[in-house]
């Protein structure tokens, strides 16, 4: 399945209603052959995850519409709803490629990838290739990608150059399989920690060696002061126990806390 924002409530491209009037003008719909001429991926797993979930929450929330007339209004609205789709409380519209810009930079806000939130909500589908490559995506036109969904996984951004962009939902059947390494991991954005192959842990407390580690919403360590449930907390900010928690000790002295 993909995300796809294709045309306003009356089939046009501009001067429809704010917002989707029929549930259709950005949808959760099957993969198509446009045909497509590349699909560009991001290298890391949680940052396609993160895509996808967004490209998804878009799709359901029918304050979000299609308008090339108007497609920076949904950008304006998904920062000010904290970079969640699913919070957007006004009417605004975007077309495809200034969704996928938006999506994708709402992702580096929420994952504190600094490329990413540098990504133009102004791209459109001639230059979306330069503008994603150098937010680190890759380019893959291998003809398995491109003509069926067969090998794509979460986030792969779908694209027929100079017409039209999507984003792809689901894992295809050929896909390789998400194997995390288990245990601790790194990419660009943090450390996280792989609990399976196929999955790791986000928004929950762990203790792991003996120490105290917070996962946030997007699966990554918390460090430095992090309020959460109401409540301040340190972590450690770098160096080989990054990410674990301190706590006051017996004499009122701060010390990573040994469990």
């Amino acid at each position: 399945m993909i995300s796809n924002s294709g045309h306003d409530e009356r089939g046009r491209y501009c001067g429809g209603a704010a917002g989707d009037q029929t549930g259709k003008e950005w949808a959760v719909i099957p993969w198509y052959n446009r045909p497509w001429t590349c699909v560009i991926r991001f290298p890391s797993r949680i940052q396609g995850a993160k895509i996808a979930e967004l490209a998804k929450e878009a799709a359901e929330n029918n304050l979000i519409g299609y308008n090339q007339a108007k497609r920076r209004t949904f950008w304006k609205e998904l920062a000010e709803a904290g970079y969640h789709p699913r919070s957007i409380k006004k009417r605004c519209d975007a077309d495809c490629s200034a969704g996928v810009a938006a999506i994708c930079k709402a992702a580096g806000y929420l994952l504190g990838d600094e490329k990413m939130k540098q990504i133009s909500p102004d791209m459109y589908t001639g230059n979306q290739i330069s503008v994603l490559s150098k937010a680190g995506a890759t380019v893959l036109r291998d003809p398995k990608y491109i003509t069926s969904d067969q090998y794509l996984i979460p986030g792969d951004i779908l694209l027929c150059e100079g017409h039209h962009t999507a984003i792809n939902l689901d894992f295809g059947p050929k896909a390789a399989a998400p194997a995390y390494k288990r245990g601790w991991n790194q990419d660009r954005n943090g450390w996280w920690y792989a609990d399976t192959t196929s999955s790791y842990y986000r928004l929950c407390w762990k203790i792991i060696n003996g120490h105290w580690y917070y996962f946030n919403d997007s699966g990554y360590i918390a460090i430095g002061w992090q309020k959460i449930s109401g409540k301040w907390y340190y972590f450690q900010p770098d160096g080989n126990l990054e990410g674990a928690l301190y706590h006051t000790d017996e004499t009122g002295a701060q010390e990573i806390w040994n469990v």
